[in-house]
């Protein structure tokens, strides 16, 4: 029999649409509030003054005299010089003409005008996902002889730590290399770098607290170091679950993998992890939260934006800017390692 109903020349089904927007998770090593301290209302520049211990000031008592001690402690200060920062994105409508996301799109006079609409959203939420992601990019890495004819695309606009601190040279003269497989270091290597780096840091960062202090690492030589855990009794003692957050501990001190440190060693060539005109690209950083400071004029770049619609350009536009700078304050709060 045949049927009652017979197809037309109608277009072929090329499958249903999800009105949803799928996003490419965009994850980023760490939290500015969390991992730093974080100075806002830096305009330009502010000089950041320090002051060194003052030790072996008591004495025995020798009878009256009106005379002194000789110790004596320094001063010193430190520039943030904070770079100016922009983000500069727009949007046309008529990218998406004639698909389905243009569906989305409003209607009569305001179908050029995407606020509001989930492609917007979506906008949004990769360019606030960026901008956190750089800024950790940006205030390791960066570094102002990247311009010119040296010119590194998304860098030159400061200096960030792995630039200010290997031109410290008691920093670098510290820096701890084991040797190893630099570019796939095992479970027992990593573990070897990070108790060198534990046991023979400053004893002033030693005495900090562990909670007060972190080891930034790259990726490969935390997922080492998990190996190390994996199946021994020291899991619970080492790996704890705060706030839904899972955190892995060395001796009490966290681990923060920093997956931006592969960007940055990809890109650039840092001094830090430079040796004998060879660059490495494995290490980590041994240091006290306090001591790495941010300096900017805002309390959140990632917040620091607008987004706003031009009639005359037909054009949706997101717009940051703000300040950003970084410094460290004392190399006996630091302390370097690498696997070479």
């Amino acid at each position: 029999m045949a049927n009652v109903a017979n197809k037309g020349t109608f277009a072929t089904y090329g499958g249903a649409n999800l009105n949803q927007i799928f996003y490419e998770p965009v994850f980023r090593s760490d939290d500015l509030m969390r991992n730093y301290r974080v100075i806002p209302n830096v305009k330009h520049k502010m000089n950041v003054y320090t002051s060194a211990a003052l030790t072996k000031i008591v004495e025995k008592y020798a009878g009256c005299s009106s005379s002194s001690g000789s110790t004596q402690f320094n001063i010193e200060n430190k520039t943030i010089t904070a770079g100016r920062m922009r983000v500069a994105l727009e949007q046309c409508t008529d990218e998406f003409f004639g698909t389905y996301i243009e569906e989305m799109y409003k209607n009569g006079v305001d179908v050029m005008n995407l606020e509001g609409t989930q492609l917007a959203d979506a906008i949004v939420n990769r360019a606030v996902k960026g901008i956190g992601q750089d800024v950790v990019r940006l205030a390791w890495g960066d570094d102002t002889a990247l311009t010119g004819g040296s010119a590194v695309a998304g860098y030159g606009n400061m200096d960030g730590w792995m630039k200010l601190m290997g031109a410290d040279s008691t920093v670098l003269a510290a820096r701890i290399e084991k040797a190893g497989n630099e570019t796939a270091p095992t479970a027992g290597e990593s573990l070897g770098l990070l108790r060198d780096m534990y046991d023979q840091a400053p004893a002033n960062l030693q005495q900090v607290p562990s909670g007060e202090k972190k080891f930034f690492v790259t990726p490969k030589i935390f997922n080492a170091y998990l190996a190390n855990l994996e199946g021994s009794s020291a899991d619970l003692a080492i790996v704890n679950q705060t706030d839904g957050l899972r955190r892995v501990l060395f001796r009490g001190v966290e681990l923060v993998p920093m997956y931006e440190w592969d960007t940055i060693l990809a890109d650039t060539n840092p001094t830090i992890f430079e040796k004998g005109g060879s660059n490495f690209t494995n290490g980590a950083c041994y240091c006290a939260v306090e001591n790495l400071v941010i300096g900017s004029d805002v309390t959140d770049p990632e917040g620091s934006f607008k987004v706003f619609y031009d009639d005359l350009e037909e054009k949706m536009f997101f717009r940051g800017y703000f300040k950003l700078g970084v410094q460290f304050m004392y190399s006996s709060l630091v302390q370097w390692g690498l696997i070479e």
